[in-house]
């Protein structure tokens, strides 16, 4: 069943760069929903491959931009925005499917509860389609901040923001993060808002060989802590009552950047970082565990779904 709303509009931003290969199958997704009052704003980031033909075979629901030049993913994502009629901000990456009710259920519960940002459950699937898990969200709506913290949940297929929250705030995606610009911006808006949680299914999720997070992931533990400086320091948080749970969030980094030393093969590190923190949960502890079994880095980071 189609839902409308003339007064509503959601703008689904696709940032493409060479992303051929699954690009119809996402597109169609959208043009699925039971949701239909939306626009696609389509940021074709220099492709060289057949992009802009399948961006430009849709209708006039579908803008298509082409960027003057090449430019990192965050700051294609600030100029997609930029293009935005919408009252609501959604992404889908091009390799990536929305649910047909992904839309509907959110915009509904945006309009109802006022919140500055909604987010829901994944299923993971593989290059060819087939599912690989499901990653249900934990947290309930509201203030997710502190839980935030402590499991980042929020795949960024899922989001939807209010883009009145990026306009009057003037939050956008970090220019100088190559690994989780979307991180820093989901936590900035948690930190001072309430947070819609779905448990639904909302998207699909497809884990790509060589994509741009696993190339970049030596960057995570750098980029989080600058995402956790940032957010703290801003005048309008308030530290003591986030202390322990920044704390350990700090702690974390270890983890970070054991994750990145494993995913370099450097197992000696990876054991060193987490025997800073061996003791601080039973996770790191199995972890540590893992990293002194006769087992390959890769089985170790696939455990870890990474």
């Amino acid at each position: 069943m189609i839902m409308h709303s003339s007064n509503v509009m959601v703008s689904v931003i696709m940032n493409c760069y060479n992303s051929d290969r699954f690009l119809k199958e996402a597109i169609d997704s959208i043009y699925s929903q039971e949701f239909d009052n939306w626009e696609i704003i389509f940021w074709d980031n220099c492709s060289s491959d057949n992009s802009a033909a399948v961006a430009k075979s849709y209708d006039s629901k579908l803008k298509y931009y082409l960027a003057d030049k090449h430019t990192a993913l965050g700051a294609a994502r600030n100029l997609a925005v930029s293009k935005a009629k919408g009252k609501y901000i959604a992404f889908l990456d091009c390799d990536d499917v929305y649910l047909p009710n992904k839309l509907a259920l959110q915009a509904h519960q945006m309009e109802k509860h006022g919140y500055a940002l909604s987010y829901g459950s994944a299923i993971i699937i593989g290059e060819s389609g087939a599912e690989i898990r499901r990653e249900v969200v934990r947290s309930r709506s509201g203030n997710v901040f502190s839980g935030l913290l402590a499991r980042y949940e929020i795949n960024m297929q899922t989001a939807m923001i209010r883009r009145s929250v990026l306009i009057d705030e003037q939050l956008n995606f970090d220019e100088s993060m190559s690994y989780c610009p979307d991180y820093k911006l989901f936590m900035q808006i948690a930190s001072r808002h309430d947070v819609g949680v779905l448990r639904d299914f909302l998207v699909k999720y497809r884990i790509v060989q060589g994509s741009l997070s696993q190339k970049t992931i030596d960057l995570a533990p750098i980029e989080i802590k600058y995402s956790l400086d940032s957010i703290s320091s801003a005048k309008e948080f308030s530290s003591n009552k986030y202390e322990k749970q920044l704390r350990k969030a700090y702690k974390k980094l270890f983890y970070y950047d054991a994750i990145a030393a494993l995913s370099k093969g450097d197992r000696a590190a990876a054991k060193t970082f987490m025997r800073r923190i061996i003791f601080n949960r039973p996770f790191y502890l199995a972890i540590y565990f893992l990293l002194n079994l006769p087992l390959s880095d890769r089985f170790i980071l696939k455990l870890l779904k990474r």
